[in-house]
């Protein structure tokens, strides 16, 4: 089974063959359960899926102007230059999901349950994670989180990398193992919420500065 690896994070990746994969033209399926599908160059206005399984796939290309997912189980499934700005993923649990150079500003993921969960390269900018448990590994690499809120959540088994994180907020999250080496965290707002989480040492003077906005502090020049 691939991996990526980061530190001491292994998230396992998607386990597909594209011979094996049907050409669909939407991730609904009237039985409940789509497999073994590839959804490619595909442009939709709304996309609404509901209490469905996704298994074995390849999302490419997609670009929605409204999207919503509500209770979607996905189990190895990976979706490579999407465009789901503004979408809302609601309740459900992702196995073996990676998004690859995908834009998801202001994004909703609420309620959600990550195992193996990879963000590769994405716009994740203004985007709200809302009570989002990582039963396993979940891995952050090269992604911009500005301003991006994560709250209620529990990343005691995530790792960000090389994250762009400016004013990115944590709030009552579970931090405990979580993996911030890697980034600038001078920008982050929350400190309070990251207890135990891990960070090298010269993250001390970034959280430093950290501190200084999260408190508003006012650092006049001496006269």
């Amino acid at each position: 089974m691939q991996q990526l690896e980061i530190r001491a994070t292994r998230a396992a990746l998607p386990n597909l063959d594209d011979t094996d994969l049907e050409d669909v033209d939407t991730l609904v399926n009237q039985l409940g359960a789509l497999t073994e599908f590839r959804l490619a160059d595909a442009e939709l206005r709304p996309l609404e899926v509901s209490d469905q399984r996704l298994t074995t796939g390849r999302v490419k290309g997609l670009r929605v102007e409204r999207a919503k997912l509500h209770e979607v189980r996905m189990d190895s499934v990976e979706f490579t230059g999407c465009d789901l700005s503004g979408a809302a993923f609601t309740g459900g649990r992702w196995s073996r999901v990676r998004f690859a150079n995908c834009k998801i500003l202001s994004g909703q993921f609420d309620g959600l349950a990550f195992e193996d969960v990879i963000f590769d390269r994405c716009k994740l900018d203004y985007a709200v994670f809302g009570n989002v448990t990582a039963k396993g590994p979940v891995i952050f690499r090269d992604c911009s989180l500005e301003e991006a809120e994560f709250s209620g959540c529990d990343l005691s088994k995530a790792a960000f990398d090389d994250c762009r994180m400016d004013l990115t907020t944590f709030e009552r999250t579970t931090a405990r193992g979580l993996d911030l080496r890697g980034n600038d965290l001078s920008g982050i707002r929350g400190i309070a919420s990251l207890k135990h989480a891990v960070i090298e040492p010269a993250q001390t003077m970034q959280l430093g500065r950290a501190l200084v906005g999260d408190l508003e502090l006012s650092l006049p020049d001496d006269d």
